[in-house]
């Protein structure tokens, strides 16, 4: 795991060691550049989280034996030593390490782009070819490593960049640290940044499953995976079970593949369970397990006892980390700087991978098991909703007429939305933050102007993440979860802010394989009467003591809202004062005080409308204004 960096069109071997240093915190281990003039001006960088083949031969930047192709990595191929004996035995190629990165160079000098169909993990690497003066650079399927760009085409000589982080390329001044208006416009919708926009105008977020060329000053982006459209599977729920099964095992095995001693995220839910079960039966050795707990202001949130069941049941090395208000208050600075872009989540990864980063280089999370197995409780309100509106089409005209004009406050309208609205009007329900008209109010008059007439959520979910030939609710909202709310909220998270303690996190639940398979299991084998996740809680009932199934379904929560009342309540005015506000003039002051005060006076919905506001202030007075 690493953090890379390169330019074509410019040889300036300083600004490589500046971008490099910007992002020291992903790759302490080692680091180095590479910078040619012929026949085309270049350099790379990267920083090295030594996990496979510790020694200097590991080192990147990474040449062939030929010199012609160099290669910059970030990331793990878990079936690297099956395609290293395939290029042995079948092309005569000749190893100097045992990395995968070696793997990765080899594969795109035999295969080209199609190399990507080989590769199962996670990982975003770009390879130079120094006698074509061509960049070939590339991000997995799911998006779990982010790769981030500027391609300059204006005043001189064009030029091309790419990072793995915002801040690489804002350090080395490729990029103007000038907020990006239609990103800031995405973002009070789903309080994360989707890609490909980023929260910097001249930086764009190469999309999941995609890569890019860039060759005589023209950048090409071709997509390569997408979430293949639903066909249910036909064999016998007993089947599926043990194909699932295998398939979770298979993914396990792969992950715990390293050089150093794996560890594992460990909550209370199934998911995480798993995972330490699935891990300690391929491995056999006593496991570090890291969970995460609150004081006394989040004790009806605490889920350390469930999570200690699963330890002790497995006999991990378990570590607590118990956290406070002041404990945020203390590092919120920190906190924010590691986002690299703004997020209204992501403070419980940034902690827990505090503790693990200080004892280990490599975690596993359970991260992505409510997208594919339908765990939320959207999943189970959609169905619902399915069968409300087919009820409410086959009542009469006149009394579906008479519920609207009997409306005089909104309520009716507002749940008309998931009996007559179709699958985007109900997801906005439940994934959009900040409703359009919410917005228009609060954004100050001459930011509208700026603005002018940005994408809608609706429009932008559409264009990218719903699929035509789907019509099963069931399956267009898992595409939905793993594209839009996992790629662009969860995985950016993870990937944040577990790089910001030089800790390597896999999630083996969201492995290329066994999403494809498990997206085509019929909905009814995810949702059994009123148990979501079934057939994955069948594939490993026999792996887990039976306090873990007995639990009701709960999702992750943090006592951030008693926080923002007690320890953060400082930063919170201070955010939301009339000066910050008039000075930003993103925002009319009024409107933005009134989200705060509903906050505070207990009338919002969620303390989410006011905390992503205060991120997004706190994250530009660090970025922006620096």
């Amino acid at each position: 795991m690493c953090g890379i960096w390169g330019i074509v069109n410019r040889a300036d071997e300083d600004m490589a060691r500046r971008a490099v240093e910007s992002i020291r915190h992903r790759g302490p281990d080692d680091s180095g550049i590479y910078v040619t003039r012929d026949p085309v001006p270049a350099a790379f960088g990267s920083a090295r989280l030594s996990i496979i083949d510790l020694s200097e031969a590991g080192h990147m930047p990474m040449h062939d034996d030929s010199g012609r192709y160099t290669i910059v990595y970030n990331g793990e191929v878990y079936n690297y030593q099956m395609l290293r004996r395939v290029l042995q035995e079948e092309y005569g190629c000749q190893f100097h390490s045992d990395t995968d990165t070696e793997v990765v160079l080899h594969a795109y000098m035999h295969w080209g782009s199609e190399c990507l169909e080989h590769l199962r993990g996670m990982f975003a690497f770009a390879i130079w070819d120094s006698q074509e003066g061509a960049l070939f650079a590339a991000r997995d399927r799911l998006g779990i490593k982010p790769l981030v760009y500027v391609n300059n085409r204006s005043g001189g000589e064009p030029y091309f960049a790419f990072a793995s982080e915002v801040r690489a390329l804002l350090a080395t001044g490729l990029a103007e640290r000038t907020l990006n208006t239609n990103a800031l416009h995405h973002y009070l919708s789903f309080y994360a940044v989707p890609a490909p926009h980023t929260m910097i105008r001249d930086v764009q977020a190469l999309p999941a499953g995609h890569y890019l060329t860039y060759r005589n000053n023209t950048l090409r982006i071709e997509q390569y995976w997408s979430l293949p459209p639903y066909v249910p599977l036909t064999e016998t729920p007993e089947l599926i079970m043990a194909r699932l099964r295998d398939l979770l095992e298979e993914s396990i095995r792969l992950r715990m593949i390293a050089d150093v001693p794996v560890g594992a995220f460990l909550s209370g839910g199934i998911d995480s369970a798993a995972v330490v079960a699935l891990m300690t039966q391929a491995t056999g050795d006593r496991l570090r397990t890291f969970s995460i707990g609150f004081g006394a202001e989040g004790a009806n949130l605490d889920e350390r006892s469930a999570a200690r069941t699963v330890a002790e049941h497995y006999g991990t090395d378990h570590t607590e980390v118990v956290v406070t208000g002041a404990d945020v208050r203390e590092q919120i600075e920190r906190i924010i700087a590691a986002m690299d872009q703004p997020t209204g989540d992501g403070i419980n990864t940034y902690l827990v991978s505090q503790a693990a980063g200080a004892v280990s280089k490599v975690a596993l999370s359970g991260l992505g098991g409510d997208e594919l197995f339908a765990g939320y409780p959207q999943f189970r309100l959609f169905q619902r909703a399915d069968r409300a509106a087919a009820t409410w089409q086959n009542l009469p005209v006149v009394l579906r007429k008479g519920a609207h004009a009997a409306d005089r406050v909104g309520v009716i309208d507002r749940g008309l939305t998931w009996l007559e609205g179709d699958l985007l009007d109900r997801y906005q329900r439940v994934r959009v933050l900040f409703q359009p008209d919410v917005k228009r109010d609060l954004y100050a008059d001459a930011f509208m102007h700026r603005l002018g007439a940005p994408q809608s959520a609706r429009d932008y979910l559409e264009a990218r993440h719903v699929h035509p030939a789907e019509t099963d609710s069931i399956a267009q909202l898992t595409r939905l979860e793993l594209q839009n709310y996992m790629a662009h909220t969860l995985l950016r998270d993870t990937d944040a802010m577990s790089m910001a303690h030089s800790l390597e996190v896999r999630v083996p639940l969201i492995d290329h394989k066994l999403v494809s398979y498990a997206a085509r299991i019929p909905p009814e084998l995810k949702i059994r009467g009123s148990q979501s996740k079934w057939i994955f809680t069948q594939a490993i009932a026999d792996l887990l003591p039976a306090e873990v199934f007995q639990r009701p379904k709960r999702g992750f929560e943090m006592p951030v809202a008693a926080w923002m009342r007690t320890e953060l309540r400082d930063v919170l005015e201070d955010v939301f004062s009339p000066d910050s506000l008039l000075a930003r003039g993103l925002f009319d002051a009024d409107a933005a005080r009134a989200v705060y005060a509903d906050f505070r006076e207990g009338r919002a919905a969620t303390y989410m409308y006011a905390w992503s506001l205060a991120v997004l202030e706190l994250w530009m007075r660090q970025t922006l204004d620096a």
